[in-house]
């Protein structure tokens, strides 16, 4: 007692005058010269000075510090540290709990020890001052924020906290086979500071007066502290012991034994409210990140050959684990999304993921929750790219790989490949959309390793194909309007209609979409070029033939690619989601617009009931999508203005609807002819009027430009 009272109130003169002195010497060194231009002797002045003081700051912390020992020897601290057996505490570290031995006893601290506690309080109260004004800043800015993983750890509890980690390291440091230092049972070692955080926490309760009393508590408890104290001395057990060992073995699975014990380890620390965190924790993700931030795990991103070796195991069973997703045929089935919808259709629902997609979600997600535990950004990128990275870019190839075997057999329309190809686009979809919701430096990664397969996408071959026709092609959409169904066309269709559809869904909706099997059945439709320039003589002998109904509303040859197009989207809105759907009919509607354009309205001689042909079948073409939006006509703008120039004002002779079918050719030849020789002039390169566009939308043509208007005029036959 003697010699505690004069040093506590020796510590706080020596802290106030420590304050003092280095507030002093900061303000003569701002106002007197610049660092530069100050004499080298006052220079050496001022080194001596604070020398001094911090050899004054460390005897009088060195001095509380062995004077706190003392008192804490005399209460009888530290408890034992008695592990349980080896194997006995299992996977949970709560198992360690309960084989306290003589440390549950209650004779830490008791009321026979007053004199010593009270002593204790006083040593505690002036080491923490001190500890105020030689860390007052980054204290001041803990103060300020609410405390946290990034707040200095308080020296009182360090000073607990210290003979508890000599103990451990005495203990658990050496590695045998059976022994606790066992390097293949991390969970005894984890256990066992579990245990002593919990059941020594609330032993030391007495000592937060003296967190309240120099107004820290907002920031700082002490029980938090200890913990954070004794996680130190697991995280200086990982430097010195255990990683060394666990890398020496050279085995992934210990490594990934080791990874899953600390976050277990983490998170029972969570749950038991010894890191200061007062609600509910379920498990370690639970936390806030602040807390995680001096986690145990944190210890791996200071060493690359460390963290190296953990990537490396984890993306090895995260690769092994995709593999059983994607490969497997269960993976392929309803997922639980799926279960849980109330009988609609596919494409009225907003996603409609295979189970495949989900549990992939799943394991990124719980990759991505152990990137929360590494505080060290370059850390942090490494692992994004070298855990995640390695799970999406397997995924990725599987699923390319699939989608270009079925572009390699053209086979989209049988009903397992087209479920198949259909799963693929929706599996895309789900884990897109999951993963811009899981992490934004996340998304950033996975953003940049799609871009980089996508340039390694077989679809080339396909696009240089559709470039060489393009070629051959001389009345063809302009490339602004290019909405051919190829890769680089999808993805930029994806973009205008700001569709969450990335570089992974771009080529398989694509694929689903393609109208295959539709173009082989317009083919015939596109080479018959005699059934638009026909007369109205021989239209009932090409209505005898098949090329026209016998009412005289849809032509023969179009008349199974309808059909198959409108099975095609049938079989297709029972597998694809809404969005992915919309996307799909809305490249096949493109490419048949482009493909009667260019090589029907573009390429055919119309006569007036040619003309007239034509308008009757783009409207039975356009009824096929009509069951999925309510204006397919948007779809097919070029196909809808080259009839109505085709058809100039013929929607206003009523009395045409009433004729007989042979006599409307020269109904609509009397009613057109002013009309179409004024729009064909206006367009004509000749005699190309300023007002062109507006004269062609005066007449409902508001997509093409005079020069393509022009094309398609240029190829109508009036009766003289």
């Amino acid at each position: 007692m003697a010699v505690v009272e004069p040093l506590v109130e020796l510590s706080f003169a020596a802290a106030q005058g420590y304050a003092s002195c280095k507030a002093e010497l900061a303000g003569l060194a701002a106002s007197s010269f610049s660092q530069d231009a100050a004499p080298q002797q006052l220079r050496c002045m001022e080194q001596q000075l604070v020398q001094r003081l911090q050899a004054a700051h460390d005897l009088v912390h060195s001095a509380l510090s062995s004077q706190i020992h003392r008192c804490l020897t005399q209460c009888g601290w530290p408890p034992p540290v008695v592990p349980p057996k080896a194997g006995s505490a299992g996977t949970a570290p709560a198992a360690a709990a309960g084989t306290s031995g003589s440390s549950s006893s209650g004779e830490l601290f008791s009321p026979a020890q007053a004199a010593e506690t009270n002593q204790l309080q006083r040593l505690m109260l002036a080491l923490t001052r001190l500890q105020l004004v030689s860390q007052q800043e980054q204290i001041a800015a803990a103060v300020q924020s609410g405390g946290g993983g990034d707040a200095p750890l308080l020296w009182a509890a360090a000073e607990l906290a210290a003979p508890l980690n000599a103990q451990l390291a005495e203990l658990f440091g050496a590695s045998g086979r059976g022994s606790p230092g066992d390097v293949n049972n991390p969970d005894l070692l984890l256990g066992t500071v579990h245990r002593l955080a919990l059941e020594n926490g609330r032993r030391i309760d007495f000592l937060q007066a003296v967190v309240q009393a120099l107004e820290l508590h907002g920031a700082y408890h002490i029980g938090v502290e200890f913990t954070r104290a004794l996680r130190d001395g697991v995280k200086q057990l990982l430097r010195t012991y255990k990683l060394p060992e666990v890398a020496a073995a050279g085995t992934r699975e210990l490594w990934l034994a080791w990874i899953d014990a600390l976050i277990a380890f983490e998170g029972s620390l969570g749950r038991s409210g010894l890191l200061g965190c007062y609600w509910e924790v379920a498990d370690a993700r639970d936390l806030p990140v602040l807390l995680l931030r001096g986690s145990t795990l944190s210890v791996f991103g200071e060493d690359p050959a460390w963290l190296d070796a953990w990537l490396e195991a984890e993306a090895a069973a995260a690769v092994k684990q995709v593999e059983a997703i994607l490969y497997s045929e269960a993976g392929w089935g309803p997922g639980q999304t799926l279960l849980l919808e109330d009988g609609r259709p596919a494409w009225h629902a907003d996603l409609w993921p295979p189970k495949a997609a989900e549990e992939l979600v799943s394991l990124v997600e719980s990759l991505l929750d152990k990137l929360r535990f590494i505080p060290q950004p370059e850390a942090q990128e490494r692992y994004l790219a070298g855990a995640v990275g390695a799970v999406l870019q397997q995924a990725h190839g599987r699923i390319s790989r699939m989608l270009h075997q079925a572009d390699l057999f053209k086979d989209f329309t049988s009903e397992t490949s087209l479920l198949r190809v259909c799963m693929c686009v929706c599996f895309c979809h789900y884990v897109e959309q999951q993963l811009q919701e899981l992490h934004d430096d996340a998304q950033v990664m996975v953003t940049r390793i799609l871009d980089s397969q996508q340039q390694q996408q077989q679809y080339q071959e396909n696009n240089i194909q559709h470039a060489g026709q393009d070629q051959q092609q001389q009345h063809a959409l302009p490339n602004g309007n290019d909405h051919r169904l190829n890769n680089s066309s999808w993805q930029a269709a994806g973009q205008q209609q700001q569709q969450p559809n990335g570089p992974m869904a771009a080529p398989v909706a694509a694929a689903a979409a393609a109208p295959g099997g539709s173009g082989q059945q317009q083919e015939g439709y596109t080479s018959r070029g005699a059934l638009f320039k026909a007369s109205s003589e021989s239209l009932p002998a090409l209505a005898a033939e098949g090329q026209l109904w016998s009412s005289g509303v849809v032509s023969g040859d179009l008349q199974p690619g309808l059909a198959w197009l409108a099975g095609l989207l049938e079989k297709m809105s029972g597998h694809l989601d809404k969005g992915c759907f919309r996307q799909a009919w809305s490249a096949a509607a493109a490419a048949i617009n482009r493909e009667l354009f260019n090589n029907v309205a573009c390429e055919a001689l119309f006569s007036d009931a040619g003309a007239l042909q034509l308008m009757i079948d783009a409207h039975a073409l356009m009824s096929v999508f009509g069951r999925y939006t309510p204006r397919p006509q948007a779809h097919f703008r070029e196909l809808r203005d080259a009839v109505a120039l085709l058809n100039l004002q013929q929607q206003q002779a009523d009395f045409v609807k009433q004729a007989h079918f042979g006599e409307i050719r020269d109904a609509v030849a009397l009613l057109n002819l002013q009309q179409a020789d004024f729009v064909k002039q206006a367009v004509a390169a000749a005699s190309r009027a300023p007002n062109a566009a507006e004269v062609l939308k005066s007449v409902g043509v508001y997509h093409l430009d005079p020069e393509l208007a022009d094309t398609v005029m240029s190829l109508r036959m009036y009766k003289p």
